[in-house]
């Protein structure tokens, strides 16, 4: 209920009881305001209470509390790893010093990163490599090939700064929607110390890994494979490592556990449209190509491809009023260790 709902009902109860209408500016008035103003206020925060009570509609810390009754903590952004080479034009005749936590920055996005090791360009040579992180985490520090070109804290001797490899595998900090969706799917099926969700629930958790698929029995009795994917793209050998390091700690005895990373598998979509009346082509076509690009991020390990599914998503966008999908567009039966990727996606206008 708004305010001025809530003032005008009291108003109109005064109104019925007094025999006439609290003025504005009377002592009447201005009291009913503020009675209004603070049981506006008791109902707003018993909504806030209300929101935050549930998983379905909390957020922030309330949601995080939700989630940690399920053993759940929200995944924190991830810091892009890369390696910086650093340089001279011309030799030198000593050894120069390049310490650990040297900062350069990209010029075009701002994004600065940091050396993680301590390296010695020696005398006589004009380059050297370095291990290197961003100082944040998150994807914008996602950096291509030869655009880490300022030295922010340039070392001694040091002339010119370039990553020759790109900075990969950044990651922004869990969002709610994202968090709910992990801990409503862990009231629908529960662990039990031994089945498949309690391998699935622990990869989870480890930062990095977007989708994971369980096998039991893959290699026979009390084996476990496991298969990874990370968030929009393969899961690195860190990861995977780090996920097989926290399942060792918790199979069961004589349990053969394996991790591996998912193999991607990717597949071009093209699409033949017929936008709705009074929508544009290239309306349409961003809405679908982008509904397209959703249900590939919707795909786990080992989820098939489903054509009716694309269908389905791009009508459901209510931008066109027919679609149709060339024979080259086929279902595919994905294999328990593979996920479908998007590869290139193309929208074309239907023949009249």
């Amino acid at each position: 209920m708004e305010f001025e709902e809530l003032y005008a009902r009291m108003a109109q109860k005064y109104e019925a009881l007094a025999g006439f209408a609290p003025d504005d500016a009377s002592d009447a008035g201005i009291r009913l305001r503020v009675l209004a103003g603070e049981i506006y206020s008791a109902l707003c925060a018993l909504e806030t209470v209300r929101d935050a009570s549930f998983p379905q509609t909390a957020v922030g810390e309330a949601l995080d509390l939700h989630a940690g009754q399920r053993g759940l903590t929200r995944r924190p952004a991830v810091r892009a790893k890369g390696t910086l080479t650093f340089s001279r034009g011309t030799a030198l005749s000593y050894d120069a010093e390049i310490p650990k936590g040297t900062v350069c920055a990209s010029s075009g996005a701002a994004a600065e990163f940091e050396t993680t090791q301590a390296v010695v360009l020696p005398a006589g040579q004009l380059s050297v490599t370095a291990e290197a992180q961003a100082v944040a985490g998150g994807k914008a520090y996602n950096a291509a090939v030869h655009t880490v070109d300022t030295l922010v804290t340039p070392p001694a001797g040091i002339e010119s700064v370039l990553n020759e490899t790109p900075f990969t595998g950044g990651l922004d900090a869990e969002g709610d929607e994202a968090l709910r969706e992990r801990l409503l799917a862990h009231y629908s099926v529960l662990p039990n110390g031994a089945n498949g969700e309690t391998y699935r629930r622990a990869a989870l958790q480890v930062p990095g890994v977007g989708s994971v698929n369980v096998v039991p029995r893959a290699n026979g009795i009390g084996t476990v494979a496991v298969y990874l994917y990370g968030e929009g793209e393969a899961a690195s050998a860190e990861v995977v490592a780090a996920v097989q390091a926290a399942l060792d700690a918790l199979r069961e005895i004589n349990v053969d556990v394996t991790v591996a990373a998912a193999e991607p598998v990717t597949k071009r979509v093209t699409m033949y449209l017929v936008p709705k009346d009074g929508c544009g082509f290239e309306d349409a076509k961003a809405v679908c190509e982008e509904a397209v690009r959703a249900y590939f991020a919707s795909l786990s390990v080992g989820a098939p491809f489903v054509t009716a599914a694309i269908t389905a998503a791009i009508m459901q966008t209510g931008a066109v009023k027919n679609c149709t999908l060339p024979a080259s567009v086929v279902d595919y039966g994905t294999a328990a260790n593979q996920i479908v990727v998007p590869g290139e996606i193309t929208a074309l206008k239907a023949q009249a």
